[in-house]
């Protein structure tokens, strides 16, 4: 998971095993635009 939030600690996303990508809000939409994670340049 990408996010912009601080609070990515064990099983925030539901699952233990998740990892959490902790991004900036141009980083994370570009991710989304993308299908991966991605900066605002890639695109």
């Amino acid at each position: 998971c990408v996010s912009t939030t601080n609070r990515h600690f064990v099983g925030r996303m539901g699952d233990p095993t998740s990892e959490v990508y902790l991004a900036s809000p141009a980083v994370a939409a570009a991710s989304a635009v993308a299908g991966h994670i991605a900066a605002p340049s890639d695109l």
